[in-house]
């Protein structure tokens, strides 16, 4: 089952994405091989997320835990139909900002997100939820405009139907993808 909640509005870019993974509370629904995410724009993957805690032992039976993915190291700029200018040239303001992804025509219908586990120790999905910052362009003073992240998260859709993913074709899927819209 999806559940969405944003406006219509033809969100342009997105600075910062949250998600938040639950692993099923039944047992063996729990995996010690990595997830992940791979953001999807129009059919095409323009980002693989990893679910990962090096400090903590991710996925555990009736776990959720948050990931955050923002900035420039974490989102590099993805335009979408927004034409990168030439090298050397610039303006003021910039048609796009530093980094993020680029939707020219909304989430819905366009964004998609493949989860994938990377091994054959199952994990079963029992919800995902989105949340993310988008970067607008804003008047920061009289006459100057800026590329500026929105200071809140803004939450977008929950996944919740439970999903058993696995490369062994006896315990479920390799890949699920989430569609939005």
């Amino acid at each position: 089952m999806l559940i969405a909640i944003y406006s219509e509005e033809n969100i342009m870019w997105i600075g910062s994405i949250g998600l938040v993974a639950a692993t099923k509370n039944v047992p063996n629904a729990e995996t010690d091989n990595l997830v992940q995410a791979s953001i999807i724009r129009n059919g095409t993957e323009i980002r693989v997320l990893n679910l990962d805690y090096a400090e903590v032992d991710d996925h555990e039976r009736g776990d959720s835990r948050g990931y955050t993915y923002s900035g420039p190291t974490k989102l590099p700029r993805r335009n979408d139909l927004t034409p990168v200018l030439p090298a050397g040239i610039g303006t003021i303001p910039m048609p796009y900002p530093g980094y993020g992804l680029e939707f020219s025509h909304g989430l819905s219908g366009h964004l998609q997100i493949k989860l994938r586990v990377n091994g054959d120790d199952m994990w079963i999905k029992d919800n995902i939820d989105l949340y993310v910052k988008f970067i607008r362009l804003r008047a920061i003073d009289f006459g100057t405009l800026a590329w500026l992240e929105d200071t809140h998260w803004t939450y977008i859709a929950s996944w919740t139907q439970d999903v058993a993913l696995s490369n062994d074709d006896d315990e479920g899927v390799p890949t699920w993808t989430l569609n939005l819209g």
